[in-house]
């Protein structure tokens, strides 16, 4: 389940209080769930899927907005190292 960030004034109305989402394993589409149930862990694969076809689309992520994938670790100078 994901929760609005402080932007959610900005968001569907309906979204606002969390929603429940639905990823396919290639990160192709993203499918998201407001009102989200109570139990909805101990739901069957059945009753998931049944879900999942309720939720709206969401739209795609920016690039931008995956940086772990893209930042470059750059070693720190051995002056700053410090010997343990």
């Amino acid at each position: 389940m994901e929760t609005p960030s402080a932007r959610a004034h900005l968001m569907d109305a309906s979204f606002r209080n969390g929603w429940l989402v639905f990823e396919k394993e290639d990160a192709s589409e993203r499918r998201r769930l407001a009102q989200v149930p109570e139990d909805w862990q101990h739901l069957t694969p059945d009753h998931l899927g049944r879900l999942c076809a309720l939720a709206v689309v969401a739209p795609a992520r920016p690039i931008s907005s995956v940086t772990t994938m893209k930042m470059k670790i750059t070693p720190r100078p051995a002056d700053f190292r410090h010997e343990r």
